[in-house]
């Protein structure tokens, strides 16, 4: 099941690979254009102030430009996705990266709403691999949890040592995930989300494989999501 996994990224890869680099021309012009129309405005504004078409164009122009920056977003996450960054493989303790990163997303949860539990063992072994992989796997992870959490909540990060292997575990009070949904989660290009790509829990469950471990979920609708990295320490 794991070769048909790989097997099917792989293909979804290379498929994911064109349609980015077919993509990335049209925007390109688009941006062009959307900036001598932005331009163009300016200009009938400095006119007249007070002119209805200028105003109502900037409306317009600000939503492309909305829409723009979201289609850059799936974009990249397509990138990513196809082409992994080869980072340096070295040791290094989980730890700070996840405090690291959480100091990073800590406005967004305060206005968010959400509130942080933090549970960090000082006892957990070192790990062996890219630092900066699991930061972005970490990243899209806490964030699927504080987006299933429209009305705020709790988000509860905690490592702990498991032999010679360590857990990290990311546990939300959101809307949790329907049992129908439950086994496609980590699907490429599944979401239950408007805006989403799909690919963000993708990426997570690769980079732990990536560096030996598995990923587990465990989630109750309305009661939220349990997600559980266990992950091999680095040998000594």
């Amino acid at each position: 099941m794991e070769r048909e996994d790989k097997n099917r990224l792989s293909t979804l890869g290379e498929l994911s690979a064109i349609l980015a680099h077919e993509m990335k021309n049209p925007m390109n012009s688009i941006i062009i254009n959307l900036e001598t129309l932005r331009s163009t405005i300016v200009e009938l504004t400095k006119s007249d102030p007070s002119h209805q078409n200028a105003t109502r164009a900037r409306k317009y122009v600000e939503a492309i430009e909305g829409e723009i920056r979201r289609l850059d977003k799936v974009l990249r996450g397509f990138l990513d996705f196809a082409n992994p960054s080869e980072s340096t493989k070295v040791r290094f303790k989980i730890n700070p990266v996840i405090q690291s990163l959480l100091d990073f997303l800590h406005l967004e949860f305060k206005q968010s709403q959400i509130q942080l539990t933090l549970d960090l063992s000082e006892n957990v072994p070192p790990l062996f691999g890219s630092p900066d992989q699991f930061k972005q796997a970490l990243l899209n992870l806490m964030l699927n949890s504080s987006q299933a959490m429209p009305q705020g909540g709790t988000l509860s990060v905690r490592t702990e040592a498991d032999g010679s292997h360590i857990k990290i575990i990311v546990e939300d009070t959101g809307v949790g995930i329907d049992p129908a949904a439950r086994d496609k989660i980590f699907d490429p290009y599944f979401t239950t989300k408007e805006k989403g790509s799909g690919l963000g829990l993708t990426i997570v469950r690769r980079v732990v494989r990536d560096h030996g471990g598995e990923i587990k979920v465990k989630s109750e609708v309305n009661k939220g999501a349990r997600f559980e990295i266990s992950i091999p320490g680095a040998i000594v």
